[in-house]
């Protein structure tokens, strides 16, 4: 989930993790969530970001 073009916290939801710029792209990064605690994989592909962080 994307919010303001921070990637939110996939498992609580309400922390975020990594702040996306258009040209951001990830395969199997480790994020941590400072609100609940947890680590997630991720992937973040040019279409996620592009449409996301389009200004």
């Amino acid at each position: 989930m994307i919010q303001d073009k921070w990637l939110i916290c996939p498992r609580c939801g309400r922390g975020k993790v990594l702040k996306l710029n258009p040209g951001t792209r990830a395969k199997d990064l480790t994020v941590f969530c400072k609100v609940c605690g947890q680590e997630s994989i991720i992937d973040i592909d040019e279409c996620l970001c592009l449409s996301a962080c389009a200004t």
